[in-house]
């Protein structure tokens, strides 16, 4: 009878907690925090070696894009620690993408989709700027990608077959000869 108690207690205290994450019956988050300063230390040791810190990072609702602790759309933005040539940012833009994928739907099941966006280097934090390149994609199309072998090439070439799927690169990187080749290579 004690260990009922005991059980139902802590049911209750949990339920009443305050934590507004949703999780799996294994106690495993099945959503990341939704705050900037809850993600930084969960993202940015992935993309500092590449290069990289995180510039701006949300849980958000797809729906409003509004930071939200329920959304299911993790958004990521990067800014370089040093300043890059276009055909630099078009370089990164797979290996930023795999530090994060397929891992952060592995680690987050009700998470639906995410983007990663590389922003200029140098901004400081005013306003929201142009992104230099864009990757949104879906948790169905996210599982279809062999992450550790992709191309850039394969990443445009699938984003034209799949809703759930966008690359995007600002005009500037576009026009970059790995970009260029990407697209047609």
């Amino acid at each position: 009878m004690r260990l009922r108690l005991a059980a139902a207690a802590l049911l209750a205290v949990a339920a009443c907690s305050g934590d507004a994450t949703p999780t799996t019956p294994t106690g495993v988050a099945s959503l990341p925090p939704h705050e900037y300063a809850d993600l930084v230390p969960l993202l940015e040791p992935l993309v500092a070696p590449l290069g990289f810190r995180v510039s701006r990072a949300a849980l958000v609702d797809p729906a409003t894009y509004e930071t939200s602790p329920g959304g299911t759309h993790l958004a990521v933005y990067l800014v370089p620690m040093a300043e890059r040539t276009p055909d630099q940012i078009a370089e990164a833009t797979v290996p930023v993408a795999a530090a994060f994928l397929p891992e952060v739907f592995t680690r987050w099941p009700g998470l639906a989709s995410f983007d990663v966006c590389q922003e200029p280097y140098g901004w400081n934090g005013a306003g929201s700027p142009s992104s230099d390149t864009i990757l949104n994609v879906s948790r169905e199309d996210a599982a279809l990608v062999d992450w550790k072998a992709v191309t850039l090439g394969q990443l445009i070439e699938f984003a034209g077959t799949r809703p759930g799927f966008t690359v995007f690169a600002s005009p500037t990187v576009r026009q970059s000869a790995t970009w260029t080749t990407g697209r047609t290579g």
